[in-house]
């Protein structure tokens, strides 16, 4: 008995240690197998892991555009996309799904069939095909119908944009953001690296139906970009210098149109416009040509404007001061071979009224002592053939040749701004170093770029300006150009509350027939300055190509600009007013004062609802005011007021009345001082343009034209006997062909 207990237990031991191998192996298979899946799991397994991990997509909207005062002026919003499902068109009706489409949504009825096709060009079958993109001029309603219509086969998407709230304004500077979201032009393209939204990535597990495992996120990248960018522009100025530049096209029927607005002491920019203009929300429907920013890329000759280059280097080292009196030559000298010419004959006078005429004799004269080489040593200090900001990738430097390729005609073309070419940048620049007290600074027009999280990626380092006139030279030129505006060629840019500084220019266009040489119909226009004399706070240019009317030079097409848009400018920046004190000046716009208020008196009295019909009293009869009692008498008073409207668009009464008599047509002023020139045209309602100082020796429209063909009357002042100017253009020198 005992010994079959002993050998009942071995056996159960034995089945105990073949059960124990059994599980060790199993155990040791299976631990080879988990090392295995983990270090080496294999396709199939890998393939059905990475089922359940996916990466989310974190994109931050574009950065947004902001005036210097938040006005946004680049944002993003949704447009509608539209697309088909081929599969769920129903079989018969692709036709009139065709014939829908092409209807409301204005594309060809055979693009709308193709994209209705069930398979693409290669036969396989098709469950997406977009119909058209960014529909933002379709009303939902149409939308909607159509989706309705198509029992569900048309479907609609939101696709993210970049939009302009205010249209064409400022779009040069801003330039665009195409359907793909790539930046082109302007501050889109420069500053992309800021604006541009880089994704982040969300990678997490998900589970059976897609949904993410909070518990199970295994990497994350934040997005980066998407910055705000801050700009020195300011919408308020911008749009009143666009307005102001379309409206004097449409006067003068002008081509294109150009102008900007800087602090002279900081280089920011307040407004930059090119007319005529596009719209970057549908920058894919204008030309190429029309979306460059010629403010920065085009060049011209400069003409007279270019002469404070001359002046201030002769100022500077001391070669003349306003009182030198230099000979003019009577309007005629040939220094280098070819002749040149003044509009104004002069002979010996003193530099200031040189300037303020605006003498070529005067100013070649000064380049010539300078000597060449200490003329281009000038023309670069003032920034010429140089990019003036790095803000601006695709600027341009201008054309000017170095001093060993001139020709021996190019001392007497420089000076006068010939046989050089510059962007309007560089121009307000060189008057930004009059204006500033003599420093050069950098124009620029990003302030800074800020991230979402409030961090400044970006700050506009403005450096230390150097300084290339002395206080003494700057000062002096500002009171010289105040001059001109005052006295000279600028006098349409004066501004009664703010006294302004600048110098006019003109000159002609190249030819574009493939001759050599100008065109003699085509003239660019130029008005440099800056405002208040003061403490100047503004420097502006304004530049408008090929005017069509008679009286085309830089005074006349631009100054009005000019004055418009820098009187609003600084009366918006509260800026203190520092009013014209000169007594001629002021004793005239006073007495034109008075003839505006009397022309509105007399429109709101033949505006004013009639009364019923009363037996008429005697008409009234009243003097006009600050009339010449010995050829003006009593004038019944609706007659008089209305004569005294200054015709705005080329339009006037056809009669006038002067005196006792009516007049048809335009007086001879022959020998008649500015002021009674001035008073003679006011009673017949003709505005004057006036250059130089003396006597009339002048004018244009000759006497005898009638009054209805009659604009304006530009009369030439001069010494009596002095022979006039028949050449040249009134106002500004015009181009001498050397």
């Amino acid at each position: 008995m005992h010994d079959l207990e002993i050998q009942t237990t071995l056996g159960q031991q034995r089945k105990l240690r073949v059960l124990f191998g059994f599980y060790l192996a199993a155990f040791i298979v299976l631990a080879l197998r988990l090392c295995q899946l983990h270090l080496s799991p294999g396709n199939m397994l890998s393939d059905e892991e990475m089922l359940h991990i996916t990466d989310i997509s974190l994109q931050d909207a574009r950065g947004e555009i902001f005036d210097r005062n938040g006005v946004i002026l680049a944002t993003n919003k949704k447009a509608p996309s539209m697309w088909v499902d081929p599969r769920r068109v129903r079989a018969g009706e692709e036709e009139k799904l065709a014939d829908l489409i092409a209807g409301r949504l204005g594309m060809p009825r055979d693009e709308a069939l193709r994209k209705l096709a069930r398979t693409d060009e290669n036969g396989k079958p098709r469950k997406f095909n977009m119909i058209k993109r960014w529909l933002t001029d379709t009303p939902e309603e149409t939308l909607e119908e159509l989706r309705t219509q198509s029992n569900g086969a048309l479907s609609v998407i939101q696709e993210p944009i970049r939009y302009y709230p205010h249209q064409d304004s400022a779009a040069h500077l801003l330039g665009f953001v195409n359907r793909a979201g790539e930046a082109g032009e302007g501050v889109e393209a420069a500053f992309d690296r800021h604006l541009a939204s880089r994704a982040g990535v969300f990678r997490v597990k998900v589970d059976n139906a897609r949904r993410p495992l909070s518990s199970s996120t295994l990497a994350y990248e934040e997005p980066e970009g998407g910055e705000l960018l801050q700009l020195t522009l300011d919408v308020n100025i911008q749009h009143n210098l666009e307005q102001a530049l379309d409206q004097r096209m449409e006067e003068t029927l002008s081509k294109a149109a150009m102008g900007v607005v800087m602090d002279p002491h900081t280089g920011a920019i307040l407004a930059m416009a090119t007319r005529p203009a596009f719209n970057p929300n549908d920058y894919d429907k204008f030309p190429a040509e029309l979306r460059k920013n010629r403010a920065i890329i085009d060049v011209f000759e400069p003409g007279s404007a270019f002469k404070i280059v001359a002046a201030s280097a002769a100022l500077e080292h001391g070669l003349v001061t306003p009182d030198t009196m230099i000979n003019c030559e009577g309007g005629v000298f040939n220094p280098y071979g070819h002749s040149i010419r003044d509009f104004h004959k002069m002979g010996v006078e003193p530099f200031s009224r040189c300037f303020e005429e605006s003498s070529n004799i005067a100013h070649i004269k000064l380049a010539a002592q300078l000597g060449e080489a200490r003329l281009e040593e000038w023309i670069r200090k003032f920034g010429f053939a140089a990019r003036t900001s790095p803000d601006f990738p695709l600027e341009s430097r201008g054309l000017f040749q170095p001093r060993n390729k001139w020709s021996r005609l190019s001392m007497g073309s420089l000076p006068m701004g010939q046989e050089i070419s510059v962007t309007m940048l560089q121009m307000a620049r060189a008057f930004a170093v009059i204006a500033n007290g003599g420093h050069m600074v950098e124009p620029y027009y990003v302030e800074r770029a800020v991230a979402r999280d409030g961090r400044v990626t970006y700050q506009h380092a403005r450096g230390e300006a150097a300084r290339i006139l002395s206080p003494k030279t700057a000062g002096t030129m500002q009171q010289l150009c105040h001059q001109v505006v005052l006295h000279g060629t600028g006098t349409a840019a004066n501004i009664m509350e703010y006294r302004a500084g600048g110098k006019t220019g003109t000159a002609q266009m190249a030819r574009t027939d493939g001759g050599r040489g100008y065109d003699k119909d085509r003239y660019t226009t130029v008005f440099a300055g800056f405002a208040p004399l003061a403490n100047p706070r503004v420097v502006a240019v304004i530049v408008v190509q090929e005017p069509r009317i008679k009286l085309r030079y830089g005074g006349y097409v631009c100054g009005p600009v000019f004055k418009k848009v820098v009187s609003e400018a600084l009366a918006a920046m509260n800026v203190p007013e520092d009013p014209v004190t000169d007594p001629e000046i002021v004793a005239k716009h006073e007495k034109e004062m008075k003839l505006a208020e009397a022309a509105r008196l007399a429109a709101e009295k033949k505006n004013a609802p009639k009364k019923p019909a009363k037996p008429e009293p005697p008409k009234q009869v009243e003097k006009v005011p600050e009339a010449d009692p010995d050829t003006v008498t009593e004038i019944p008073l609706d007659e008089s007021l209305v004569a005294m409207l200054t015709p705005l668009d080329g339009l006037d009464l056809v009669a006038r009345r002067t005196g006792d008599r009516m007049e048809t047509s335009l007086p001879d002023l022959t020998g008649l001082t500015k002021r009674q020139a001035l008073e003679r045209l006011q009673r017949i309602g003709i505005p004057l343009d006036a250059q130089g100082a003396g006597w009339v020796i002048a004018q244009n429209p000759p006497p005898g034209t009638a009054l209805m063909d009659v604009a304006v009357c530009a009369l030439q002042f001069g010494r009596p006997g002095q022979e006039p100017a028949a050449e040249a253009l009134p106002g500004d020198e015009p181009k001498t062909t050397m």
